[in-house]
């Protein structure tokens, strides 16, 4: 029943703004940079929720039920090695010699995405941003990027991650064919080490303990992991399956059970049309953490997959 006695009792809270949330997405566009380019200077911070997951991985699949028009991004479970009904039909249909059936894997198709905590060093288009920390989420150029630093072809690797030997990194995008073009950004030269409040960090204790309750206030980096399909999600996708694909209903109800038998088994198959990515050797030696409260913040060398970095994060201490 509607309240009546409101429009009577106006008051002028009533007309306020809602205010705006701050963001803690940063999301650099050519768009909004000044004469077509974005530039900014960021540096690489880890997760101190799990400093493995520094960098977050996923297949993810951009679905349009044609029924409905309804469209969402739905995280693909090859991402965590097990049967994938995405995958599947994107492939059966890639490999067809039907051309109609050809174009229906472009409804499957998948991204592969990205994403990790950044400081703002510098950022002329939004200043307000200077001193934060932020999730980029971003694609394979920059992933690349940060993957030939930490496993260079040659040269001594280096951990962008690392708090206090990590380099900053140009964020510079331009337009190329109307879309955002990466090519420009890089690590620059020199190390530096992480600030705050506009204070280099130095290696002390009262310093470490400022370092840990700064990385504590990070944006949570959880929500860009993988994420399981619940029943709305399989519901979604089924319906997505049954009116894009011809006897789409049946192979997805087979599908869902399926799947449901795979993630309930003790470990699930990989699918092999996923190329792995290589693994690199475990680390031969564990050093010293010389500070229990920073966890293994102290060991990003183990984190990031290779034996044969120099620069430990405390190593000094």
């Amino acid at each position: 029943m509607e309240n009546l006695n409101d429009i009577f009792n106006l008051s002028l809270d009533d007309f306020k703004e809602p205010e705006k949330k701050p963001t803690s997405i940063f999301k650099p566009d050519a768009n909004n940079g000044k004469d077509g380019v974005y530039k900014a200077v960021v540096r690489f911070l880890p997760w101190h929720k799990d400093v493995k997951k520094s960098i977050m991985k996923k297949w993810s699949c951009w679905l349009t039920n044609p029924a409905t028009d309804e469209s969402k991004m739905v995280d693909c479970p090859s991402t965590v090695g097990q049967k994938s009904i995405l995958q599947d039909l994107f492939w059966k249909f890639k490999k067809s010699d039907s051309v109609a059936e050809q174009k229906l894997a472009d409804n499957f198709s998948r991204r592969q995405r990205f994403a990790a905590l950044v400081q703002i060093i510098k950022d002329d288009n939004s200043p307000e941003n200077v001193g934060k920390i932020m999730v980029w989420p971003f694609g394979v150029k920059i992933y690349n990027k940060l993957q030939a630093e930490m496993k260079p072809e040659f040269g001594k690797p280096h951990i962008p991650f690392d708090l206090f030997e990590g380099k900053p990194f140009l964020v510079h995008i331009s337009k190329v064919a109307g879309y955002n073009n990466y090519d420009n950004c890089r690590f620059l030269d020199e190390k530096m080490a992480v600030s705050i409040d506009g204070k280099a960090m130095e290696k002390t204790q009262e310093d470490l303990t400022k370092i840990k309750a700064f990385l504590e206030t990070s944006p949570d980096l959880a929500s860009y992991d993988y994420q399981s399909w619940d029943q709305p999600t399989e519901e979604f996708v089924n319906a997505v399956i049954a009116n894009t694909v011809p006897g789409g209903r049946m192979v997805a109800t087979a599908e869902s059970v399926n799947r449901k038998s795979v993630s309930e088994a003790p470990s699930a198959a990989v699918i092999t049309s996923i190329p792995a990515e290589p693994v690199a050797p475990a680390a031969t030696s564990s050093l010293p953490n010389p500070t229990a409260d920073l966890g293994d913040l102290s060991n990003l060398d183990d984190d990031f997959g290779s034996s044969n970095f120099d620069d430990e994060l405390y190593s000094s201490l």
